[in-house]
């Protein structure tokens, strides 16, 4: 087996996750609040419900490997709790919309050092690099220019309401097809069971990233390798761990 392409997730994978989604979460609870009427609820429930305590986001939580429509039903939940009714039809897309708006309020930046020179060095070896995210076109191509990575990459998929997400491996298939590279050649970066589940759908190989040392410890027995960052991937293709 050799390498011929890597797909990478992006959130927590390519960017920090939570100096980025948590702040802009906590604006979009407050279009919420606001607009809804909801001023008795408060804003950590709303948070705790996508996974997000203490200023940490949890892997499995669904700000880290949900949709925008699953997000919208977590704060729906809550809502209903306390008694609200709203329509997943009329909060889905303001959740949307609210989170749009809300980006410019998150930090952009790499999960490591030099991340376009990690990139660059991966495809000076003839590897072809992608994204396949949950995140939606518009905010994933601002934290891609943000990164000043965005050129790096053969093809982006995102959350486009055409392209299947994330566990479903049709992206994974298509490149595949596409790129006329055998899946066993393709290998899978990405920091949630989301990722690995895409990976092992696909029949591919899986490398999970994480700067939380809990995290990387909960997918140490489902990873093929389990790394701190990206910038460890070059070093282990060059000693032929990956090969």
């Amino acid at each position: 087996m050799a390498v011929k392409a890597i797909i990478f997730d992006k959130d927590g994978t390519l960017i920090d996750f939570d100096s980025f989604w948590i702040s802009v979460s906590i604006e979009v609870i407050n279009d919420i609040i606001d607009r809804f009427q909801m001023t008795d609820i408060p804003s950590a429930d709303f948070l705790e419900a996508i996974g997000v305590k203490d200023g940490v986001t949890d892997i499995d939580g669904i700000l880290c490997k949900g949709t925008y429509e699953e997000t919208a039903e977590s704060f729906l939940k809550v809502a209903k709790k306390y008694g609200y009714h709203v329509e997943l039809s009329e909060i889905s897309p303001f959740v949307t919309q609210s989170y749009n708006k809300n980006s410019r309020h998150g930090t952009v930046r790499g999960t490591c050092d030099n991340l376009r020179g990690v990139l660059k060095s991966l495809k000076e070896q003839g590897i072809k690099l992608f994204v396949v995210t949950t995140d939606n076109p518009e905010i994933t191509s601002l934290c891609l220019e943000k990164l000043g990575v965005s050129d790096l990459f053969e093809k982006v998929f995102t959350d486009d309401d055409i392209t299947p997400p994330k566990p479903d491996p049709s992206c994974a298939f298509k490149i595949s097809e596409e790129y006329s590279i055998d899946l066993s050649d393709i290998i899978m970066v990405g920091d949630t069971m989301t990722d690995v589940r895409f990976a092992k759908n696909a029949g591919i190989r899986v490398i999970s990233v994480g700067a939380n040392e809990e995290n990387r410890k909960r997918l140490v027995p489902y990873a093929d390798i389990v790394l701190r960052d990206v910038s460890c991937i070059p070093e282990q293709i060059g000693e032929g761990i990956l090969c």
